[in-house]
């Protein structure tokens, strides 16, 4: 990849502040930073090679620009953007296949979770490519698997199905980890003891269809340990348990 191209990031939040520390690692140094608050990037030390804008027009004969804004703002910035520029955005649920505008529009969605003061790991990790433009959606897999070596193309409505897959794998997931977290503090358990089942439960599905390797009250209908564990549970408790028990025994009929 070309690494003297004209990349702009429109976006400094958790996403947009780790696109640009990976383009700057990967030897692009032609970087603008569009910033309304000034020159400033929050839980970064900026390279000293970006540049920043306060005008979407600064991006006139730029080869890129990724969209990061949240995704309320995302269609209404991509369509201002591409009057100017190529632009993606890096959500997985915005939708941009209407949108008719002037430049290439398209979409740069890497299926992980951001945070600004966490080590995102590149390698290997999907980037999701979309396109109605043939040339420009080349441009995107090469930039992509520069980026990670795992450039996918995916439709929009493939997209969207993912992007609930993540809810559920990653988003509920940390959820259930934080109420068992919750539990062992209001019942003076040390939550540290639960993290060795955690782990095993990450490695095992490495390796395995997740619906082969669950264990459990739940699974075996065990109606005895199921009846005392809901004893311990307050009402909220009890509702989650009891969804995930029934959801449980459901699906492994």
């Amino acid at each position: 990849m070309n690494q003297k191209l004209k990349i702009g990031i429109v976006g400094m939040g958790n996403v947009g502040i780790h696109f640009l520390q990976r383009l700057f690692e990967l030897g692009h140094k032609q970087l603008t930073v569009y910033s309304r608050s000034g020159n400033t990037i929050p839980n970064l030390t900026a390279p000293k090679e970006v540049q920043f804008t306060n005008d979407f027009k600064e991006f006139i004969d730029f080869d890129l620009v990724f969209c990061a804004v949240n995704d309320n703002n995302m269609v209404e910035m991509v369509r201002l953007i591409s009057n100017y520029a190529p632009v993606v955005s890096v959500s997985g649920t915005v939708n941009l296949n209407h949108l008719k505008t002037k430049h290439a529009i398209g979409t740069f969605y890497p299926l992980q979770s951001f945070k600004a003061d966490q080590v995102i790991h590149w390698e290997k990790l999907p980037i999701f490519i979309e396109a109605k433009d043939d040339k420009f959606k080349s441009f995107l897999i090469s930039l992509a698997n520069e980026f990670s070596g795992n450039a996918i193309e995916l439709s929009e409505e493939k997209r969207q199905y993912l992007h609930v897959a993540a809810v559920f794998a990653n988003n509920f997931t940390n959820h259930m980890i934080d109420l068992a977290a919750h539990y062992c503090k209001e019942h003076a358990i040390e939550f540290d003891w639960l993290k060795p089942l955690i782990n095993q439960t990450i490695e095992k599905i490495q390796t395995n269809d997740p619906h082969d390797i669950l264990t459990g009250p739940a699974l075996r209908n065990d109606q005895s340990t199921i009846q005392k564990h809901l004893q311990l549970l307050n009402t909220d408790q009890k509702n989650i348990y009891q969804t995930l028990t029934n959801s449980i025994i459901k699906h492994h009929k």
